[in-house]
């Protein structure tokens, strides 16, 4: 399998149809062989239903309750088959077409992360002050403990070569820290990690809260714990 596109979702029944059909639509006629894991982390409403319906050959990965976006994630990457591993939001914020870009830096890193803040990027629809405010606030105290010269860790669109699936093993973050989780495991374990610019197009329907922004300070700080712990060398032995 060349491809794995992963795509976490709780909730989506309205979102997710056009965001697989699109998917379907792009790769069309294209060479790589393709899976699309759609992880069902819980959901209430008829997600799992509106995936079918949309795309009858996407794999479906579901949690019995909603564990997290994290715990999502992780369910999808360890699931998939693929030689790359996509990550891709619900909401399709950045195009398909940019995955293009992220197949290329691959071929010289081990991931690729989207950047709504790398020279490049392009932003058509910004998120609202205060989330622009305390994402800026909390992108400070993210590189400064976990993520240091990494200008976005929080985009939802990352591709993962299929050996640096350990950093999933490792992770322990289940909702919105993961993302820094698992960059800072990534750095631990020697990968090449390459930040690209993204086209980017707000969804003013985001399941992100304010409180969620400080729920995931404190996650950044047991990240830190846990290094400090020797928590994720324990689990490599």
């Amino acid at each position: 399998m060349d491809l794995s596109i992963v795509i976490p979702a709780y909730n989506e029944a309205d979102r997710l149809p056009g965001t697989l059909r699109s998917i379907r639509d792009f790769f069309r006629g294209r060479p790589e062989s393709l899976e699309v894991i759609v992880v069902d982390d819980g959901s209430t409403d008829e997600t799992i239903q509106t995936a079918k319906m949309a795309d009858p050959d996407a794999r479906i990965v579901s949690h019995p309750r909603n564990l997290g976006k994290g715990a999502a994630v992780r369910s999808g990457m360890l699931a998939a088959q693929g030689d790359q591993r996509y990550l891709c939001d619900a909401d399709l914020s950045t195009p398909i077409s940019d995955i293009d870009h992220f197949l290329v830096a691959a071929k010289t890193s081990d991931i690729v992360i989207g950047s709504r803040r790398a020279a490049g990027a392009n932003v058509t629809k910004a998120q609202s002050w205060w989330k622009s405010l305390l994402g800026q606030f909390g992108n400070v105290f993210i590189q400064l403990l976990a993520t240091p010269g990494i200008k976005d860790s929080q985009c939802g669109f990352k591709l993962f070569a299929a050996h640096t699936m350990p950093i999933f093993e490792l992770q322990t973050i289940q909702r919105w820290g993961y993302d820094f989780e698992i960059l800072f495991l990534a750095r631990q374990c020697g990968f090449r990690v390459t930040e690209i610019p993204v086209t980017w197009v707000n969804d003013p329907r985001s399941k992100v809260k304010g409180l969620d922004y400080f729920k995931t300070f404190a996650e950044l700080f047991q990240i830190r714990l846990n290094d400090l712990r020797g928590r994720y060398k324990q689990k490599t032995v």
